[in-house]
């Protein structure tokens, strides 16, 4: 049983591999903090052997990890077609939808990534004027919204598709009038006016800082009335 267990247990190498393939389906964020910690470990051990002391503080730290894991994200991901080479020149989002070639063409991964991760990694909406069919709001694969849109999304795996999208792209009170999507990314859509003094600061907080903005107001979204 042990023996079996062994072999059924991926191992970060062959996670790390799945991840630059595209067909990865647990958690990224969480296996790139994983492969970051190591790579300090080994690194803190090279340091040692060289120069014989411990003077190595800065790259203990929990800060130093999480620059090394979106580091890891921006070079790696970006490498496999996962996350957009560079934001738009114009620093938004765009409001279009993209049908699944479309997205193909732009990501570079398979067919069965994508149909594979819908409503996990990403997610669909219906075309418009028809009654099924998939297209997917080209704001999500904008920047580092790959990177942390799945923990969103499984906060709100109850909701509809049409729910999920009508949260992400609407205008939100607690969020100084921006929307979830523009949180996440730090980026305005492009059909926005101007940018008033509390939504530019609230766009320039750090990455984590905005996730856990836009996952509270997730769990309130899906919380049962009281």
């Amino acid at each position: 049983m042990q023996l079996t267990a062994k072999r059924i247990k991926q191992s970060p190498a062959s996670d790390f591999a799945a991840l630059m393939n595209g067909q990865y389906l647990g958690d990224e964020k969480v296996l790139l903090d994983q492969i970051a910690l190591q790579l300090l470990k080994r690194t803190l051990a090279t340091l040692r052997d060289m120069h014989h002391r411990d003077d190595s503080a800065l790259l203990k730290s929990r800060d130093t990890q999480i620059a090394l894991a979106c580091s890891l994200a921006a070079v790696l991901l970006t490498d496999s077609g996962r996350v957009s080479k560079t934001r738009p020149t114009n620093l938004s989002l765009p409001v279009s939808n993209w049908g699944p070639a479309e997205v193909l063409k732009h990501t570079g991964m398979s067919k069965s990534t994508l149909y594979r991760g819908d409503h996990t990694k990403f997610y669909s909406v219906i075309p418009p004027g028809m009654q099924n069919g998939r297209a997917y709001p080209a704001w999500q694969f904008v920047g580092d919204a790959p990177l942390y849109l799945p923990q969103v999304l499984s906060v709100l795996n109850r909701k509809s598709r049409l729910q999920v999208n009508t949260f992400l792209v609407s205008e939100q009170d607690a969020l100084n009038e921006l929307s979830p999507a523009e949180v996440l990314t730090g980026l305005s859509f492009e059909d926005r006016g101007a940018l008033g003094v509390p939504q530019k600061r609230m766009l320039s907080l750090p990455a984590e800082m905005r996730l856990e903005k836009v996952i509270a107001l997730a769990k309130l979204e899906v919380a049962d009335p009281v």
